[in-house]
């Protein structure tokens, strides 16, 4: 009967083996290592640009907030302006009534006049009237014309220092003035007409 020795044989199966798990081991491992590296790096890319895209949308949330303000500034100044203009336009519809006409022609007449007729066609007005002499009138026109806008009885009059200051009558002009005969005083009374408008 012949008898083999296997014993070597089996040897160098287990130790093919071994180096086939070493190896399997190693490039399973390096795979492994590759795999978190990437992983790693992708997740980092990643973080890197949603930290960009966060500062992207913060600037444009800062833009957008310095907008919104902005756009509550205007209607805010839309607002101041409107409630201007409803003031200017109450006062417009103020002055072209009779009582502060009246109001103003009264300021401005002095005492050596007297009217004889006022005539108001839309904003336009025409004045005729008495005075004891030329001076008189003169001085009735000069003060209608320095008769300021939304006067008052502690400042009735235009104040050359404020640029803002507008005078209530327009183009206020003396068209006619002739002698009417004798008045007060035995002085020549004349007889006037002044035409002007609303502004």
């Amino acid at each position: 009967m012949v008898r083999i020795n296997l014993l070597p044989i089996r040897e160098i199966l287990r130790k093919r083996e071994l180096k086939q798990f070493l190896f399997l081991s190693a490039v399973i491992l390096a795979a492994a290592l590759g795999l978190m590296a990437f992983t790693y790096l992708f997740f980092t890319w990643k973080v890197a640009d949603l930290e960009n895209q966060k500062r992207v949308r913060q600037a444009e949330l800062e833009s957008l907030k310095k907008q919104n303000q902005e756009i509550e500034d205007l209607k805010n100044r839309i607002d101041r302006l409107n409630r201007q203009v409803d003031t200017i336009q109450k006062l417009t519809q103020r002055r072209d009534t009779p009582a502060p006409f009246m109001a103003a022609i009264s300021l401005a007449m002095p005492e050596e006049v007297w009217l004889t007729s006022i005539s108001k066609t839309g904003k336009g007005f025409s004045l005729d009237g008495i005075g004891v002499d030329n001076t008189v009138v003169i001085n009735f026109v000069q003060n209608l014309q320095k008769v300021k806008q939304g006067f008052t009885e502690k400042q009735p009059w235009l104040d050359p220092g404020n640029p803002n200051d507008k005078p209530f009558f327009n183009d206020v002009k003396l068209v006619q003035i002739v002698t009417a005969g004798t008045g007060p005083g035995s002085l020549a009374a004349m007889n006037f007409k002044i035409v002007g408008s609303l502004r």
